[in-house]
């Protein structure tokens, strides 16, 4: 497995990104970017733990070497809720904010592996192997993957190829021997700066007219004609005291433009078949809605421990309407939890082996995370009181003329100093009233795909008929 090192050296490619307009030199030691390096960076740390060695890491099937557990591809229940408990424990190693590269890039070879074998068995194609390989690739080399899934789609109301601009989603221009060349662009790329493998696969289904936007392959991002745009996002010049999560652990998302790129054959597993576009794109969704099910937790309960901390500091922690608001939080997160356990241990075996988590558990879970994460932070906001975005930094603390009055005025009950009620509040601020607390809102709404889409994969795969059946006996109907 590698090291922090290694990782970072393996970015330093000479990959195009951009952020305010700035083209990135090296997005190790940019004074922005490099807080989202360091965030990935910690995934290698975490593997060497020899209190998490067990549940990060696994022997290779092939070379007996050490991987990471993520590269489990889950043929039971069982390891499909172990592979949730490693994205919970890793989640929660880092402040609670999730690192999505090998969650969302295995979440993209596992669709693949699905989707390939019944492409092959039902079109006579080959991808099967050739994702199987590429899947080793990337497991020997324990490389970290982006997924470029969400294409720009410029007017929503028409399909893919009746877009007046015809780049609107990736597709096909060129068919060559040697392989394909792709132009497009897709948005929402979590981490691809920090990413040694960008996966590109379909957005939703196609019909035979969309042919040439049914495509998946695999793109190291500093090939030619690849270009990273980030998003805005601040960056170190911030104290830790006032920002301390969001000062180390934050991901980047990219507008990822593909201008004319190439992609040789062993790097393509979907050019054209677009009756499985559908297929890939559902698959992933599911697998990457059980990372979100199973991120999410971490968040809840780091939410839930300022709440009572602040409740404490206040002297109200015992009081009855602060308990009942805690409890609401203690709800929240284990009701996400529990559909995360159980959209594992209720999972679907597909004809490939792999288990695929059970839809509707999965995008119930993600739909009750979603709809109630503003009220869950708002709870711990009002428990928290007007401080949690008023209170004084800690350069005013620090100051010989005014901290000493701070730390007085600004205490709670006996034993809550200003300073650590202060400290409380910046962490209360930086994950639910900051930059980064907004951008919580947004990704909790819109990440793993729309609350619509998870309604109506909910309703598809729920058996209805059954329920149909119980009225129409309780109503004595023949």
């Amino acid at each position: 497995m590698r090291t922090v090192q290694e990782y970072k050296k393996s970015l330093q490619d000479g990959r195009q990104v951009y952020i305010r307009g700035e083209r990135v030199k090296d997005v190790v030691t940019h004074p922005i970017l490099s807080i989202a390096t360091e965030h990935a960076a910690n995934l290698f740390r975490l593997n060497r733990d020899r209190k998490l060695k067990d549940l990060f890491t696994m022997k290779s099937p092939e070379t007996g070497d050490t991987v990471s557990r993520y590269f489990m591809v889950p043929t039971t229940p069982q390891e499909l809720l172990q592979r949730g408990n490693l994205v919970e424990a890793h989640t929660a190693a880092n402040k609670s904010v999730l690192d999505l590269l090998k969650a969302i890039g295995t979440d993209a070879l596992f669709a693949l592996l699905v989707v390939s074998r019944d492409m092959d068995k039902a079109l006579k194609t080959t991808y099967h192997e050739r994702v199987q390989k590429f899947f080793s690739h990337c497991r020997e080399n324990d490389l970290d993957m982006a997924t470029a899934q969400t294409d720009v789609k410029g007017d929503r109301s028409l399909r893919p190829h009746e877009q007046p601009d015809p780049d609107m989603y990736v597709r096909i221009v060129q068919r060559r021997r040697d392989g394909i060349v792709i132009r497009g662009a897709k948005a929402h790329t979590t981490a691809a700066p920090q990413a040694n493998e960008i996966f590109v696969l379909p957005t939703r289904a196609m019909s035979e007219a969309d042919k040439d936007y049914a495509v998946a392959c695999a793109v190291p991002p500093n090939a030619k004609g690849v270009t990273l745009i980030c998003r805005p996002m601040p960056g170190r010049d911030r104290s830790l005291f006032d920002s301390p999560v969001s000062r180390t652990n934050m991901e980047t998302e990219t507008v990822t433009v593909f201008d004319d790129v190439f992609v040789p054959w062993e790097r393509v597993f979907m050019a054209g078949e677009w009756q499985f576009a559908g297929a890939l794109a559902n698959t992933f969704a599911t697998f990457h809605r059980h990372t979100a099910v199973s991120y999410k937790p971490p968040a809840g309960d780091i939410l839930l421990g300022a709440a009572a901390l602040a409740a404490d500091y206040n002297g109200v922690r015992n009081e009855a309407h602060i308990r009942e608001k805690l409890a609401h939080l203690v709800m929240y997160t284990e009701i996400v939890r529990a559909c995360r356990k159980l959209a594992a241990l209720e999972a679907i075996p597909s004809p490939s082996g792999i288990m695929v988590p059970n839809p509707v558990y999965t995008n119930a879970g993600k739909f009750y995370f979603a709809t109630n994460y503003h009220e869950v932070a708002k709870t711990v906001q009002d428990i928290a009181g007007g401080l949690a975005i008023t209170a004084p930094s800690e350069a005013d603390l620090k100051s010989p003329a005014i901290g000493p009055c701070l730390d007085k005025y600004l205490a709670g009950r006996k034993g809550a100093s200003g300073r650590e009620r202060v400290r409380l509040m910046s962490l209360i601020r930086d994950y639910t009233a900051s930059d980064f607390g907004g951008y919580n809102y947004v990704v909790t709404l819109h990440g793993e795909g729309s609350m619509a889409a998870q309604l109506i994969v909910s309703l598809r795969d729920y058996d209805v008929e059954r329920c149909v059946r119980l009225a129409r006996e309780a109503m004595g109907a023949p």
